[in-house]
């Protein structure tokens, strides 16, 4: 009887494993992720842009690690087909961290002057595929898309807006005190965000990224700031 119990709880504690696993719509796991980052990125058809293979990519003790030597911006990029487009998405989970924040970054002011809005790291989500203007002819249109960011100095209730994108990009670093060597667990009902920044459900979901940008910043400890994740799930 004792036997049948122990198979029973098991087998329970397996199902509910595998419904949770099964409820995730799309995963970035980095916990087990090994070799070179640019390859395990483009075998899971995400594509490096910008100067992000310059910033010291590196996966470590279950952490993608992004450790930038330069003031440059780095994007990684995941585009979806429209018949892979991720649909039924109502929440975000992110697990992630700083170790040393960008020194020069301020979101404050005025959002109709230009402010330095930088950060170690960021997790953008992009949504439907109608492209909004950017604001600057040099920037190009994006669709709607929320970026999540940690910083040091920005506060956890409050909307950012960037100095471009302003009509369809919406900037929220959740939580946000500030605090280092930490792995902070950002979770957010993504639906009932959208429809809280713009006033309507949102579209599928069209492209994920992975951003860094520490341009016009300074150097310290040999770097301009060191960031990493270590999983991020989609449900």
């Amino acid at each position: 009887m004792i036997q049948f119990k122990k198979l029973f709880y098991l087998c329970g504690f397996l199902l509910i494993s595998i419904r949770a696993h099964a409820e995730n719509i799309y995963e970035l796991d980095f916990t087990n992720a090994t070799g070179d980052v640019k390859n395990w990125f483009e075998a899971n058809n995400w594509e490096l842009r910008e100067e992000i293979e310059e910033m010291n990519l590196r996966f470590e003790d279950g952490k993608l690690v992004i450790e930038p030597k330069k003031d440059e911006l780095g994007v990684m990029m995941r585009d979806f087909d429209e018949k892979n487009y991720l649909l039924g998405v109502n929440k975000v989970r992110i697990e992630w961290g700083v170790d040393q924040y960008p020194l020069g970054a301020d979101w404050s002011g005025p959002t109709e002057k230009t402010r330095n809005t930088r950060e170690a790291i960021s997790f953008m989500i992009f949504f439907g595929d109608t492209k909004l203007d950017s604001g600057f002819f040099l920037a190009p249109d994006l669709p709607y898309f929320i970026s999540f960011f940690l910083g040091k100095n920005e506060k956890p209730d409050k909307v950012y807006l960037g100095n471009y994108w302003q009509e369809g990009g919406r900037y929220l670093c959740i939580p946000c005190d500030g605090s280092s060597a930490k792995t902070y667990i950002t979770e957010i009902d993504l639906s009932a965000k959208f429809y809280e920044l713009f006033g309507k459900k949102p579209e599928p979901i069209t492209a994920l990224g992975i951003e860094v940008d520490v341009q016009k910043t300074l150097l310290a400890n040999g770097r301009h700031s060191k960031a990493f994740i270590k999983r991020v799930e989609l449900f």
